[in-house]
């Protein structure tokens, strides 16, 4: 069994900005990794599942760069490359106290066409899910692509959605994942925005109501894991970690990977923490010795 991950992919250079003033020289280690949705495609590989991911990227080193990832981490490669516009980059500057400004150029991302997704519509049907994130829908051109996809998927793959962000969920969203959605991956915030309530009773009445499957993910406590039929909580160990980014595409991988291996949806959560912990661990310590970002 397999899974098809389409979505954004993203080159990520992050440095130090602790005592940086305007119009200053400074020399400063900077990190350059592989992100965005990918992400979850290459850690759902990492943990043995069969793992292919659809985006776009440009013609350029950076998506030269971001397509040697895939290969090097066992990810078959769907991308397609772009010859008018730049692989999308993210900066990310990091303050003493661990907090980020982020700026990001979507580039190619925003260009991934219905008729592209369609040459590869027979891998998506053959996977046993088809993971979509709501950055796609941050475009009209791709949002469209994202939406043919779901609806060829539909009761031959099952769909599953992470909402990526708070500030980017629009109202159409609940009539995509109530039309399409088998499981919906999202965070407290997420969770508060796409129900608009903010206590939990109400958050999981609302959500057991819009989809069959939801997994609120909620930082050092754990996640929440809803159905139709019940919903609880899941617990995690605690690690006192400054830089959460990636945490949940981590969890959604390990969560993907266990549904994978035919494991029951608690036990896919269970690994869904494991998988974020170990990747905070990771990063805290290839962050540390790289010595780049004043921690």
């Amino acid at each position: 069994m397999s899974v098809t991950v389409i979505g954004d992919a993203f080159v990520d250079m992050i440095v130090s900005v602790q005592g940086i003033k305007p119009g200053e020289t400074h020399h400063r280690k900077i990190i350059t990794l592989c992100g965005g949705t990918a992400n979850v495609a290459v850690q759902v590989s990492r943990l043995g599942g069969k793992a292919r991911f659809i985006g776009k990227v440009g013609n350029d080193v950076f998506g030269e760069y971001f397509k040697q990832n895939l290969e090097r981490n066992g990810v078959e490669d769907l991308t397609f490359v772009d010859h008018k516009n730049s692989t999308g980059l993210c900066i990310s500057l990091v303050y003493a106290d661990g907090e980020r400004t982020m700026i990001a150029d979507r580039g190619a991302n925003n260009y991934l066409t219905k008729e592209e997704i369609g040459k590869h519509l027979d891998e998506m049907l053959n996977s046993k899910i088809t993971y979509f994130s709501g950055y796609s829908f941050m475009s009209k051109s791709t949002s469209e692509s994202i939406l043919h996809a779901m609806n060829a998927c539909q009761g031959k793959s099952e769909i599953w959605f992470n909402l990526g962000a708070p500030n980017i969920i629009k109202n159409s969203f609940r009539v995509h994942i109530s039309k399409f959605v088998d499981v919906l991956i999202l965070n407290t915030d997420e969770a508060k925005a796409i129900t608009g309530r903010s206590r939990t009773e109400e958050i999981v009445d609302d959500l057991k109501e819009l989809v069959k499957v939801a997994v609120i993910t909620r930082g050092r406590e754990g996640c929440l894991l809803v159905s139709d039929r019940y919903h609880v909580h899941i617990p995690t160990i605690y690690l006192n970690a400054k830089d959460t980014t990636g945490a949940g595409d981590a969890f959604s991988a390990g969560f993907l990977a266990g549904k994978l291996k035919e494991l029951d949806l608690v036990k896919c959560a269970e690994l869904g923490n494991e998988t974020a912990l170990r990747f905070l661990k990771e990063r805290s310590m290839y962050l540390s010795e790289s010595n780049c970002c004043g921690f």
